[in-house]
């Protein structure tokens, strides 16, 4: 009879295996049970594999039954003295593991979006006001519990089930609560905002119940009755707070400085005076996130004082993330740049808005040690469809500064030839670049004309003996084609890059809400005139100089959307070949624009690169909503 492998070994094999996969082990082995049990039990979380599978140990239905719920209950009060890491979002498990009081050892625990007014908010007001809240699941709770009742959506007939499923949902935010008090030790803490929506406890209960929690780091929650530094008061290990409220200023105003090192205001839109007090009393603060920056009742004297003290105190700040959109071309874009960039030169991650060019002048004026610059919003179109443009070559001095800078994600930001070939650039180990480059001087449809005729005719003659609109196109044609070579031979140094886009899409994705939007006419067939391909971009033909791509073996991202390409076969066959880990083409897809013509030639050609390379996905990027991600 073989002897059973020791427990150690066993161990090692379970680490590599999910909780599904362990569960059949133990039902396999029953010697593998004693070392595999702590490995199955020290995270949960319900959202990443099929826990009722492994917790119900039934694969036959997922509804769940009182049984389950008792059978939930026993196994957590056998094993929940091993759960480090607990990210619920069921009720069922929230209140088994409250329930079963063996769950003490939580390190991190997370609470996802519980959507607790849905199963109610059809009860009428008049039944909403009848409801009477049930006994309190502990008396810790009394005098601190207040019933939230949704607004009227609507009459309806509500029933005994809806008013239980609103007293359930009371019940569970005292699980949540409880749960929390019974882990003292807790370092993560994330309280998804949904848990205030029906039953909200005391400010006095909130806070006692965090101050409980010395060894407590990260905080995720949305409170409406305390303010930040009454939080940071409390938690004086506190490393890292995140909240979706969108309190007033003074809510964020700290009378002394904390050890904190990572602040998310995601919601909050804060002036410059605001900002600079968490800066200066924050002294440890690494990582800042705000909605967006105003000058709201904020002018004047105040600018200037600020303006003559900004150099005097820099912060140690190495993130910065404006998690929404604020105006365009406005004051705050200036002032942010004038007053906030330059206070943090050691800046290396920086979030802002698509049309923040002021800030990003100074980004690579004021942070050498950038490595990320990211628009936080991409847009349907980079067209300008409200008559709006960015000023071009606003992001250029980060290529030339920030000798760190790895990605460089803009793509409304526009680029001109004749700037970038200024001066070399510092940055060795892109990763990502999305920019559009102009001004490269492209033939008119009439020149392409000559020189594809004086090509056709097979003279091999040199320039100086060409005359009148063959030797001016052919110039030209000379002149485009060294400029590209020369931007291209510089991105192909960049032998890290995985991404590299020079497009978007890019026409006037507005012109069907128009009044009376121009249409055109093609075997009966209307369609919307839409804006043609940006002018003057790079061609990415061979004789261009696509090859100087050649070195970019590790590119999984390439994009041309809205160019005025002359991608052929022959680039595909070299695309092919060379880039041997391309993953997604944006460019070659198809199109889904309102009433657009079906384009034949994108067709043939993204039909023939999907039999060169099937691997790879032709779709363009999706809008990117806050913080570019």
């Amino acid at each position: 009879m073989a002897r059973p492998l020791p427990w150690e070994i066993i161990r090692i094999v379970g680490h590599y295996l999910d909780p599904p996969q362990l569960l059949v082990c133990m039902q396999l082995a029953s010697s593998w049970i004693p070392p595999l049990i702590p490995l199955l039990w020290s995270t949960i979380c319900d959202q990443s594999y099929n826990w009722h599978k492994v917790l119900k140990q039934d694969n036959t239905t997922e509804i769940w039954t009182e049984a389950d719920d008792q059978r939930l209950c026993d196994l957590f009060v056998k094993y929940g003295h091993h759960i480090c890491e607990l990210d619920v979002s069921s009720p069922h498990l929230i209140a088994a593991a409250s329930s079963a009081g063996t769950c003490t050892n939580l390190r991190s625990l997370r609470f996802k979006f519980l959507d607790l007014r849905r199963p109610y908010n059809h009860l009428s007001e008049e039944e909403q006001r009848g409801i009477t809240p049930g006994p309190l699941i502990s008396p810790v709770f009394e005098e601190h519990l207040q019933l939230i009742l949704p607004a009227n959506q609507g009459q309806g007939q509500g029933d005994l089930v809806g008013q239980t499923r609103l007293l359930d949902g009371r019940n569970l935010v005292q699980h949540i609560w409880l749960l929390i008090r019974q882990n003292t030790r807790l370092r993560q803490l994330n309280l998804c905002k949904d848990i205030s929506e029906v039953a909200m406890v005391s400010s006095s209960f909130s806070r006692a119940s965090l101050a409980i929690l010395h060894d407590l780091e990260e905080l995720d929650y949305s409170p409406d009755h305390l303010h930040l530094s009454e939080i940071l008061n409390t938690l004086p290990k506190l490393r890292s707070f995140g909240t979706s409220l969108t309190s007033g200023e003074s809510d964020y105003l700290l009378p002394m400085p904390h050890q904190l090192e990572r602040l998310d205001l995601r919601k909050a839109t804060m002036c410059g005076r605001t900002i600079q007090n968490l800066l200066d009393n924050l002294p440890g603060l690494v990582s800042l996130t705000i909605g967006a920056f105003h000058l709201q009742g904020w002018m004047g004297t105040e600018l200037v004082r600020l303006q003559k003290s900004r150099k005097s105190k820099p912060s140690q700040l190495k993130e910065l993330y404006f998690s929404h959109i604020s105006l365009r071309l406005s004051y705050e874009d200036y002032w942010a740049a004038q007053l906030l960039i330059p206070r943090l030169p050691c800046l290396t991650t920086l979030v802002v808005d698509r049309d923040s060019m002021k800030i990003a002048q100074a980004a690579g004026e004021h942070c050498r040690q950038l490595r990320v610059f990211r628009q936080a919003f991409d847009g349907i179109s980079i067209h300008p469809v409200d008559g709006f443009q960015l000023e071009p070559n606003s992001v250029c001095k980060m290529l030339e500064t920030c000798l760190d800078l790895e990605e460089l994600d803009a793509i409304h930001h526009k680029m001109e030839v004749q700037s970038i070939l200024v001066k070399p650039w510092v940055c060795t180990q892109m990763k990502v670049f999305r920019c559009q480059i102009i001004g490269v001087n492209r033939l008119t449809v009439e020149e392409q004309r000559v020189v594809d005729s004086y090509v056709a005719s097979g003279r091999l003659c040199s320039r100086d003996s060409l005359e009148g609109e063959e030797r001016l196109a052919v110039e030209r044609l000379v002149e485009s084609r060294e400029h590209q070579q020369a931007i291209l031979g510089r991105i192909g140094q960049w032998t890290s890059l995985k991404t590299l886009c020079f497009g978007h899409e890019y026409r006037n994705h507005r012109l069907y809400q128009l009044d009376k939007p121009p249409y055109y006419t093609v075997d009966g067939v209307e369609y919307l005139q839409y804006d043609g391909p940006i002018p003057n971009t790079l061609e990415l033909s061979l004789e261009s100089g696509l090859e100087q791509l050649a070195g970019l073996k590790d590119l999984e991202v390439f994009g041309f959307e809205g160019l005025d390409h002359r991608i052929g076969k022959a680039e595909l066959d070299w695309m092919a070949v060379n880039w041997p880990r391309l993953k997604i083409m944006r460019g070659l897809h198809v199109d889904t624009m309102t009433h657009v013509e079906y384009d034949v030639r994108r067709a043939e050609l993204r039909e023939y690169f999907q039999k060169l390379r099937p691997d790879v996905v032709h779709a363009t990027k999706k809008t990117s909503l806050g913080l570019g991600l």
